[in-house]
């Protein structure tokens, strides 16, 4: 019998373009002082739109306990 992994980790991953952020809080907003917190604060309402879309097999990452992909 095959050695079955402890746990299985399932990631639902989302890549932003943190370039084209910047550069449309710039456009857009008109904000000069950019930092790691006013983008997060920029996209949270896009990623809780997307975590409630339905699920989709390309999205999904499965790791085992190691952290190697199944």
């Amino acid at each position: 019998m095959e050695t079955l992994p402890e746990k299985i980790n399932v990631i639902r991953s989302i890549t932003y373009d943190v370039s084209s952020i910047v550069d449309s809080l710039k456009e857009v907003m008109g904000e000069e002082d950019i930092n790691l917190e006013s983008v997060m604060e920029y996209i949270q309402d896009w990623v809780s739109e997307e975590m409630s879309a339905p699920l989709s097999r390309h999205d999904l990452t499965y790791l085992d306990e190691y952290g190697q992909e199944l």
